[in-house]
Parts: C-alpha cells; sequence; structure tokens
C-alpha cells in the first residue's frame, strides 16, 4: 500500500488530470488547477473543513450534487488514493516550509492561474464570514485571486497586461494567509482528517455554505445583477482560454 504522505510523481499527477477530464465528468469537475487552488483555500483557512463537505465540489464544481464517475472499486480507492496523496503534498508544504509552496501553475502551460484562483475563490466558500472578515482587514490580500479568479478581474489583468505581476504575488499571499489562520484556529493534529468519504454509503447530498440562488436570479448582495454575474461570478466556470500564461 503506498504511503499516503508520499509526493505523488508526474505520472500520477497526469493519472489524476485524466481522470478528472474523462468525458463523462469534464465539464463539471475540477481540473487539477482548480482543484490545488481549492485544496489550499480549505486547508490554510479558518477551520477543519471535512472530506465530505468539499469532496463533492471536486466531481461537480458548479452544484456539488453530481458524483465521481469510476469503472469499479479498485479505480476508486487508486484515484481517492491520489487525491489524498495530492492533498497531504499541500498540506506537508505548509506544516515543514510554506514559502516552498509553489501553485501548479508555474509547472507547465496545461496548469492555468485562472482555474487555480477560481478554485481558491471557491474554497474559501465554506465559512465565508471568516474569510469576508479577513478581507476587510487586509483587502489586498485577496486581489491577486479577484484579479485571477473572476471575470471581472480577468478582463482587467488582460486589459492591463500584467497578469504575470498577479501570478507572482499568488505566493506571498498565501504565505500571509497561511500565518493569519494559524494564530487564529483551534490546534488540530497533522495528517489525514478522518471522515467518511461516501463510498457504497447513502450520504447526505451536498449543500453550499449559503442557501442556493439560481444564476439567473437577482444577486442577494443587492446590487441589481443577476447573481451569475456579481457573487456568483466565481462559481462559474472559468472562460475560454483564461490559463494567463
Amino acid at each position: 500500500m503506498t504511503d499516503l504522505n508520499q509526493a505523488l510523481t508526474a505520472e500520477e499527477l497526469d493519472e489524476l488530470s485524466d481522470f478528472l477530464a474523462q468525458p463523462d465528468m469534464e465539464d463539471r469537475s475540477m481540473d487539477l488547477s482548480m482543484l490545488e487552488g481549492y485544496l489550499t483555500a480549505i486547508l490554510i483557512g479558518p477551520r477543519v473543513v471535512m472530506p465530505s463537505q468539499w469532496l463533492p465540489w471536486v466531481w461537480d464544481a458548479d452544484e456539488g450534487q453530481e458524483e465521481a464517475v469510476f469503472a469499479d472499486l479498485d479505480q476508486a480507492n487508486r484515484i481517492m488514493g491520489l487525491l489524498m496523496r495530492f492533498l497531504n503534498g499541500i498540506v506537508q508544504t505548509f506544516l515543514t516550509d510554506p514559502a516552498a509552496f509553489e501553485p501548479i501553475y508555474w509547472r507547465g502551460a496545461q496548469w492555468g492561474a485562472a482555474e487555480w484562483c477560481e478554485g481558491f475563490l471557491l474554497g474559501t466558500r465554506f465559512d465565508r464570514e471568516a474569510w469576508a472578515g479577513l478581507w476587510v482587514i487586509q483587502p489586498t490580500w485577496v486581489t491577486p485571486f479577484l484579479r485571477l479568479g473572476t471575470e471581472t478581474g480577468i478582463n482587467s489583468t488582460k486589459n492591463e497586461s500584467n497578469a504575470e505581476l498577479w501570478m507572482q504575488a499568488v505566493a506571498p499571499m498565501l504565505i500571509k494567509i497561511h500565518a493569519f489562520w494559524k494564530e487564529r484556529r483551534q490546534a488540530v493534529p497533522a495528517g489525514i482528517v478522518e471522515d467518511d468519504f461516501g463510498f457504497g454509503r447513502q450520504r447526505p447530498p451536498a449543500v453550499r455554505a449559503t442557501s442556493k440562488v439560481g444564476r439567473n436570479e437577482p444577486c442577494p448582495c443587492g446590487s441589481g445583477k443577476k447573481f451569475k454575474k456579481c457573487c456568483g461570478s466565481t462559481s462559474e466556470t472559468a472562460p475560454p482560454g483564461p490559463h494567463l500564461h
């Protein structure tokens, strides 16, 4: 049995990426870059988020309702093992040397910074109030994620031709965010969070951190815009070509 703290090889990263991109899932699942951003926000955030809460969104980034499509139990176990090792790699880096963390979009042109930051913003939705409080205290800390991970930000970044500036700014902001929450949350044992992933068992449907708002309904923030064009914009699938390399 493979050690769950063993880093994924390049071939294993490709294997996990290929699974997420299979035809039955590619239109709704996260890609590897979005997944890393999503898990990073969850792992360095204000509280522990159980796998049963965050896992459904990996397979269905818009609604958190659809299940993964596995050929059989062996494949399910294989993919879950890769996923947990991918997660533990992020955990170990922030436990030992946060400054060494490098977003996956620097490893190859196939991994998009826009998708990474979109995933990070999605990961903050498990505790909206806490994250919103941080952004009020330190508004510049969220700027790289907004400039690369939202439709409005991407448009501004393209117009200003400064994508690399914001891509470079992500890692330093992660160090600051990690230190901020580390000081404030209760100490928890390092390692894998024990939880039921739901294989072969009935589990309640995934729910959003807030009540469901239709994409074409007025945004509850009162802006007058449709939800998908306002507060719901970061949960939309990234538009074509936002890789920002």
